[in-house]
């Protein structure tokens, strides 16, 4: 069905990113979109189901976050149905990505499309955020953390300070509610050893929900008893 929309994928990307994908890349697009419809009958994975909504909503909306992206690590905490770590593994094949999420019935899912898909230097964990955030082999670990509609800022940034190295960015991906989540943010930073660096506002067309990039740089590492036990930071935030 996607291959349909082959062309409309390349000139949206141009368009948004100036990039010019592969036939290859054009082709993962079209096979990811394609297994996510079908899948999505069983697991109800995304509401968008329209492919040119799936286009510009997911694969566009995921891979403009590239321009902030730095290093090669990169952790995608939350990942759903693969946004936007899986669009953006497939504009940047060098990124060693990590998909994270609670519910395994997603991540089986993700792991299809990785096969699937070819993917390299990709892979799935099984967890809830907290736990990812203590896992000693995952602390201080990436050079870029994203997440998109996972919670409020002062929560995510519990989830995900704890995970990158001292001088990476965080990349929150949200709505018109930005300023306010990171006014709200203030306490949460620096509890954690962050700063902002500022909003993004991106255009995506007027069919697109706004999209705001808040970008956070970490500066000193975080004090180990963060993140504190699973369901606490979400019921009890630092505010």
């Amino acid at each position: 069905m996607f291959i349909e929309y082959a062309s409309l994928i390349k000139e949206l990307t141009y368009k948004h990113l100036g990039h010019e994908l592969s036939e290859l890349q054009v082709s993962q697009l079209c096979q990811f979109g394609d297994l996510l419809l079908d899948w999505n009958q069983r697991l109800n994975l995304t509401r968008i189901t329209e492919p040119q909504e799936v286009i510009l909503k997911h694969f566009i909306d995921s891979m403009v976050l590239s321009k902030y992206v730095q290093g090669t690590y990169f952790a995608d905490l939350g990942t759903g149905a693969g946004f936007p770590g899986l669009p953006l593994k497939i504009l940047r094949p060098e990124l060693q990505v990590i998909l994270v999420d609670s519910l395994k019935k997603r991540l089986d899912f993700l792991d299809i499309v990785i096969k699937t898909l070819g993917l390299e230097t990709i892979k799935t964990v099984h967890a809830r955020a907290e736990d990812f955030g203590r896992n000693k082999h995952y602390r201080g670990y990436f050079d870029t953390v994203s997440s998109r509609a996972v919670a409020r800022l002062p929560i995510l940034l519990e989830y995900a300070l704890p995970i990158l190295k001292v001088k990476g960015v965080f990349l929150a991906a949200k709505g018109l509610q930005a300023e306010q989540e990171l006014v709200e943010s203030e306490k949460a930073l620096k509890v954690l050893g962050g700063i902002s660096e500022g909003i993004e506002h991106l255009n995506l067309g007027n069919s697109a929900e706004h999209r705001a990039i808040i970008l956070i740089r970490k500066v000193t590492q975080t004090p180990t008893q963060y993140p504190r036990k699973a369901g606490i930071p979400s019921k009890n935030p630092l505010i």
